[in-house]
C-alpha cells in the first residue's frame, strides 16, 4: 500500500470533496482519483457513495477510515521518534477481541482507545474465546472481550466482568423462514456457521445435543460477511447475536429471523482481565464494550 493512496483517501472523506482534497495536497483531481480507486483495489471494494453530494462512506469505507487514520497516527509517530530525549516509554495494553465480533466492535476500539489511558498505546490481537482466555491466564493479554456460554466456568485467576446477555438468533434467506416451524426442521435444513472454535458454534452444538438432533453443517465460512452473502444464496441458514443482524439487516434486505417456540441461546458479553492489568484499564474497556452493544 502506498501511504500517499491512504492520505488522500482521508483528505477526501475529512473534506467530503475530491477538487478540496486536490487543492490540500497540491496535487491534479485525476490523482486523488486515481489513489482512491487504488485503495479500494486493496480493499476489495467501494469506499464512496459516489452518487451523493457531498461524498459520503459506504459501510466499508466507514471502517477502512478509521483504520485508516489508525494506521496514519502510527505511522506519524515513528517520525518523532528521534526527537524523544527522557521520555517515558509509553505502555503497550495488549487487548483481545473474540473473532465473533471482531467485525462488529473493532472500530469503536480503536476510535474511543485513548479512553483507556492517554499515556498508553494498545495492540489488538483476535482469536477465538478460548484461545482468549488462556493469553489471558498466561499473562499475554492484559484484557479481552469475548461471548461465552453461561455453562462455561472459567479459572479463578481471571475476572470475569458480564456486561450483559445477547440472544442469537436463526437467519435464513427472505422468503423461507414460514418453511421452519420448530428446531428439527432447521437443523435438517444445515447450517452456515464460522468453523471449530466459535461460541455460537458450540453453543448450537451442545442444543442440538441435548434434544438429540443432527448437526449438519452445509459450510464453513470464516467472516461474519461473507456467511450472510452465503445464505442470501440459499446455502443454508445462519446464527448471529440479535444485535449483529439488527445492523446487517440495512445492507442484507434479502435476509429474515425464523421465529421459533422451542429455540432460545443467549451469550454472556464480557471482559475478562489478567491479574496484572490495571483496573483502570479495565473500567474503561468495559465502558467501551457495554455502550457499544448495551447503550439504552
Amino acid at each position: 500500500m502506498d501511504i500517499r493512496d491512504l492520505k488522500t483517501f482521508i483528505y477526501v472523506v475529512d473534506h467530503q470533496s475530491i477538487t478540496v482534497a486536490s487543492e490540500k495536497l497540491g496535487v491534479n483531481q485525476s490523482t486523488v482519483t486515481k489513489r482512491i480507486c487504488n485503495m479500494e483495489e486493496i480493499v476489495k471494494g467501494v469506499l464512496f457513495n459516489r452518487k451523493t453530494r457531498p461524498l459520503q462512506l459506504t459501510r466499508l469505507g466507514q471502517k477502512v477510515y478509521l483504520k485508516s487514520c489508525f494506521i496514519l497516527k502510527q505511522l506519524e509517530l515513528l517520525k518523532s521518534f528521534h526527537c524523544e530525549k527522557n521520555e517515558t516509554i509509553k505502555k503497550y495494553i495488549k487487548i483481545g477481541i473474540a473473532e465473533t465480533f471482531i467485525d462488529d466492535i473493532l472500530d469503536k476500539v480503536i476510535h474511543e482507545s485513548k479512553k483507556l489511558s492517554p499515556y498508553h498505546e494498545i495492540d489488538i490481537y483476535s482469536g477465538w474465546g478460548c484461545s482468549l482466555v488462556k493469553q489471558v491466564y498466561e499473562g499475554e493479554l492484559d484484557l479481552a472481550a469475548l461471548m461465552i456460554p453461561s455453562n462455561l466456568g472459567l479459572t479463578t485467576n481471571i475476572a470475569f466482568f458480564e456486561i450483559g446477555t445477547i440472544p442469537l438468533v436463526i437467519v435464513a434467506k427472505k422468503g423461507e423462514a414460514y418453511k421452519y416451524n420448530n428446531l428439527k426442521m432447521c437443523s435438517k435444513r444445515g447450517w452456515v456457521l464460522h468453523p471449530d472454535g466459535c461460541c455460537f458454534r458450540e453453543s448450537l452444538a451442545q442444543l442440538l445435543y441435548d434434544r438429540k438432533l443432527g448437526f449438519y453443517i452445509n459450510k464453513e465460512i470464516f467472516g461474519t460477511e461473507l456467511q450472510l452473502q452465503s445464505i442470501l444464496k440459499g446455502e443454508g441458514l445462519g446464527l448471529y447475536p440479535k444485535s449483529f443482524f439488527d445492523q446487517f439487516i440495512l445492507e442484507y434486505e434479502g435476509l429474515e429471523v425464523i421465529e421459533l417456540n422451542d429455540f432460545s441461546i443467549s451469550l454472556q458479553v464480557g471482559v475478562i482481565k489478567s491479574q496484572h492489568a490495571g483496573m483502570n484499564e479495565a473500567n474503561a474497556f468495559i465502558e467501551i464494550v457495554k455502550n457499544h452493544y448495551f447503550k439504552v
